[in-house]
């Protein structure tokens, strides 16, 4: 699921065998499942964890954020590399990954908690640290119901669009977030590590529009020579990685960068989503983060020696997140001919297909495709990515109709 499926392909092309264990929730990915021959569905722990011994398996990965908790429950149990088990519960829940920081006296962002409209209207009442704020599910992904809010009223309205809805996890929001703004630029920092030392793989400046109200993502451009700033906020990352007790395998970090200095936006404990097609990758930083992953698992001596080499990519990589100008069904998508001749074009993955909806314009999840360029001057890349986001934001990119429903309602 999700970028899953390079990590397993990557295990595969090295000649290792993986057993896709998917849970029941999951049912229709498993079903689905003609990749690999060796595919279970956990229903019970014991039975589970049988099977593995049987199979010999020697190692348990999470292949995606579905994962995450299962994965490292299983692996203790075997006695195979894991993370630390009473952290486990931070690893994937906003709160208490905010707490276990504040535990380890790593800088954080202002939140709470809360469950009601009225708990809600006491936290606006007690806040003192101004507007505007955030309103995000307690546990999801992709951006899923984030809003920045600049009144208490629209805080309210933002609660009441995601309290007790099903999220992007396929959780209930049962408790919303209310959290500080954070002002600043924002970053990706990807690790892999092995017996808690962390190797950094990539790092990533964001550009995030806002729009509506949601933060929308619009491409990430790696950088291959960090400022000093910059190396500030790896070491804090990697200050996060311990406080949450993440010591083996493939990490996913967002922060901010604010005058403050770096804040935690949040660390997931897998490869980075929603698409890993390596093959830019290793055009730009000569291997892919899930490559690395099957390094330090079925390589380990190669994977030690890279810690002796300073991170240092020749060329630089960014990833578009191509967007619609507004919902419908795609009928054709035009701006492929300008973009394709954009200096540093490299590839596209995950597009969508004519004749199909495109919808969630705001989410991060790559539903309208992903655009990666390779190059080793940034400015050029710069140009290209300011060419790209002109085409969709004038429409250019993508040709829509609405859909049926729509213009049963009178809706152009």
């Amino acid at each position: 699921m999700s970028t899953g499926a390079e990590l397993a392909q990557a295990f595969r092309e090295e000649g290792a065998e993986c057993l896709h264990l998917y849970e029941p929730e999951h049912l229709p990915a498993y079903d689905a499942d003609d990749v690999s021959p060796h595919t279970f569905l956990h229903r019970d722990r014991e039975d589970t964890l049988r099977l593995l011994r049987q199979v010999g398996a020697t190692a348990v990965i999470a292949a995606s954020e579905f994962g995450v908790t299962l994965a490292d429950t299983l692996a203790a149990a075997l006695g195979l590399d894991h993370h630390r088990r009473e952290l486990i519960g931070a690893r994937r829940d906003k709160q208490l990954m905010v707490r276990a920081l504040e535990a380890a006296g790593v800088p954080t962002a202002r939140t709470v908690p809360v469950r009601s409209e009225a708990a809600l209207r006491r936290a606006l009442a007690a806040w003192t640290g101004g507007f505007p704020v955030m309103v995000k599910p307690r546990n999801s992904a992709g951006s899923d119901g984030c809003r920045i809010c600049r009144t208490p009223e629209e805080a309210l309205a933002a609660f009441g669009a995601i309290a007790d809805e099903w999220n992007l996890m396929g959780e209930r929001n049962d408790e919303v977030l209310l959290q500080e703004f954070l002002a600043g630029t924002q970053y990706i920092v990807n690790t892999v590590s092995r017996s808690g030392r962390h190797l950094l793989s990539e790092v990533y400046r964001e550009r995030i529009d806002h729009v509506d109200g949601a933060p929308v993502l619009r491409h990430i451009i790696s950088r291959p020579t960090p400022t000093a700033e910059e190396d500030g906020l790896v070491a804090y990352v990697l200050d996060c990685l311990d406080a949450l007790g993440i010591r083996e395998g493939a990490a996913h970090t967002e922060v901010m960068l604010t005058p403050a200095g770096p804040r935690l936006i949040e660390v997931n404990s897998r490869v980075m989503g929603p698409s890993l097609s390596p093959d830019p990758y290793f055009a730009g930083f000569g291997y892919s983060q899930q490559h690395l992953v099957v390094e330090r698992y079925l390589r380990p001596e190669a994977f030690a020696a890279r810690f002796e080499v300073p991170y240092a990519p020749e060329r630089i990589v960014a990833k578009a997140f191509l967007r619609p100008h507004g919902d419908g069904v795609l009928q054709a998508v035009d701006g492929l001919r300008t973009l394709r001749r954009l200096p540093g074009f490299h590839s596209l993955d995950k597009m969508p297909a004519v004749g199909e909806p495109v919808r969630d314009r705001y989410l991060t999840t790559a539903a309208s495709g992903i655009a990666f360029f390779v190059h080793d001057d940034a400015e050029v890349l710069d140009a290209s990515l300011a060419a790209l986001h002109a085409l969709e934001d004038s429409g250019a990119l993508f040709r829509l109709r609405p859909e049926p429903s729509l213009v049963a309602q009178g809706v152009n």
